[in-house]
């Protein structure tokens, strides 16, 4: 399929992104590996896997975390099948990176930087060779469609490693930012097919103001937003049905200043009320 096709198979499903699509296309055709950097909800996993689709590879995820070894990566032997045929590729249960490997497919690493630093080195030495050796298995050389993005949240640091020099200078780094404004509201539409545009400007405007709110740390996405969408989609919009759809939708992904003596409910009613319901003058 040539560039321009995918570029715009991906531009009918992703908003503002042209550049980083562009960056990333161009950087699977020169194979180096990407970095995507965001915090939570700005379309990491969303831009990864519009990519794989319009490429047509495989997409095959897999989500940092303290627990991740490097046989959950690459695979691992079926003990009852070992019993019965040995050590081979019948016994053999693939990983998501060998998957990847062996498919031609997009390896996605999810939260790259909560996974213990021996499995983000293995993930690095099917990098460098394009191949990995599986004791008892052997050689598994990757398909030439094989390719790796890695994301990590810089705004987490709970339960995270710091990732080495040798994994940077492998890819390239792209950052994306939370959209707001007229980018969020086409990404609503797009994403949950309502086009009251009236309440989709009240939802992106109530989500942008989370956060840059003095009373949270932490506010919410462009996620948030599709979900209350789809919550009030052809509901009556009144204080009864909107308010406990706020409150479902944004309580647990904001984050209040640990100096604020209101509960979250309190403070999200405040910056609502005047946008869905104001006053009369």
């Amino acid at each position: 399929m040539e560039s321009k096709v995918i570029l715009r198979t991906c531009q009918e499903n992703l908003v503002g992104l042209d550049e980083e699509i562009q960056l990333i296309l161009a950087a699977i055709n020169s194979q180096i590996a990407t970095v995507i950097e965001g915090e939570s909800g700005v379309g990491k996993t969303e831009l990864v896997k519009t990519i794989a689709k319009a490429l047509g590879r495989p997409f095959y995820r897999v989500d940092g975390d303290e627990n991740l070894t490097i046989t959950h990566l690459r695979g691992w032997f079926d003990p009852p099948l070992v019993m019965k045929t040995g050590f081979g590729e019948e016994s053999f249960i693939p990983g998501p990176l060998v998957n990847a490997m062996q498919q031609g497919g997009l390896f996605f690493f999810n939260e790259v930087n909560r996974a213990p630093s021996e499995s983000i080195n293995g993930v690095l030495a099917a990098l460098d060779e394009r191949q990995i050796e599986i004791p008892q298995l052997g050689r598994v050389q990757a398909k030439n469609e094989f390719y790796s993005i890695f994301a990590r949240n810089p705004a987490e640091y709970i339960g995270t490693n710091p990732l080495p020099e040798a994994f940077f200078d492998r890819c390239i780094l792209i950052r994306l930012e939370h959209k707001s404004g007229d980018e969020a509201k086409r990404i609503v539409r797009l994403r949950t097919n309502y086009t009251d545009d009236d309440l989709i400007a009240k939802i992106v405007l109530f989500t942008d103001r989370t956060r840059y709110s003095a009373n949270f740390e932490a506010g919410a996405s462009v996620r948030a937003a599709i979900q209350l969408t789809q919550l009030l989609k052809n509901r009556p919009t009144t204080p009864d049905v909107i308010f406990p759809a706020i409150y479902a939708v944004y309580s647990g992904k904001v984050k209040l200043h640990p100096d604020i003596n209101k509960t979250v409910e309190d403070c999200l009613f405040e910056i609502a009320e005047p946008i869905f319901f104001p006053k009369k003058s």
